[in-house]
């Protein structure tokens, strides 16, 4: 990992001579835009992964210089994870942009996952037949990256199906980093919001039993009646996580008619 200091930018990288000019010039007109928010964008570049801040000037700046380590949060996870054997897409580079010397502005890049899946589409639309797997197995897979991040003190504060990503089922990938910290240990209430972020992913098409099994592997220090309470406890969460996310799509469905 190398950091470099520049007249414009700041990179932190994992691959020499990354050209940070040629990205800059180039990712506007040749980039597929991936996804866009008021604050962010995303794009396919290459064979890279770019997102990329948009603050406002001088948000961009009281963001990086007092909440740095949340701007790099992205960048420090990544290589955490990569550090513990557990798969996301490998981190090339994260630049900060800088006017008058002011970091601004942030670049995250990772590699791009061609042909990836997320993990609540591999299931749904049955596509781990195609690839020569069991959904048993690949539940199995499932479970053990969840069991492994919880060891490592990983939390990820939304890991529903979308956030997982898998090319052919036999690897799991974790993305959209910002929204992961460490905490040691994983208190159960943490562990709690994970299953039910879960749970919402699959309830809707794989069966209930293989759901409570499957989450009853995973709080496997338990006692029966503690996980029936606790399984009882994940359903209604999730009731009111579905609840909450169709008031959120019709307030967006709002502001975009006035």
């Amino acid at each position: 990992m190398t950091s470099t200091k520049k007249y414009r930018y700041k990179i932190w990288s994992n691959v020499e001579n990354f050209d940070v000019d040629n990205l800059l010039s180039q990712l506007s007109t040749n980039g597929k835009l991936i996804k866009e928010t008021p604050k962010t964008s995303s794009f396919q570049w290459n064979s890279y992964f770019v997102k990329k801040t948009h603050y406002p000037f001088i948000e961009g700046i009281f963001r990086h210089l007092f909440l740095s380590n949340r701007c790099r949060n992205s960048w420090n996870i990544s290589n955490y994870l990569i550090h513990h054997g557990i798969y996301t897409p490998f981190p090339i580079a994260y630049i900060e942009i800088s006017k008058h010397s002011l970091p601004y502005q942030h670049f995250f890049i990772s590699e791009y996952l061609f042909e990836n899946y997320n993990i609540e589409i591999f299931v749904r639309d049955k596509i781990y037949i195609e690839k020569g797997i069991t959904l048993q197995d690949f539940f199995n897979t499932i479970k053990k990256l969840i069991i492994l991040l919880w060891e490592k003190g990983i939390y990820h504060k939304d890991l529903s199906g979308k956030n997982l990503l898998t090319v052919n089922g036999d690897r799991i990938y974790l993305i959209d980093l910002d929204s992961t910290r460490l905490i040691n240990p994983i208190e159960i209430k943490y562990k709690i919001r994970n299953l039910t972020q879960i749970y919402d992913s699959f309830c809707d098409f794989v069966d209930e039993e293989r759901l409570r099994d499957f989450i009853f592997s995973l709080l496997y220090n338990f006692q029966k009646n503690e996980l029936e309470a606790m399984y009882s406890q994940i359903q209604q969460l999730q009731k009111k996580r579905r609840t909450q996310h169709i008031k959120n799509m019709y307030t967006q469905k709002i502001k975009k008619g006035l």
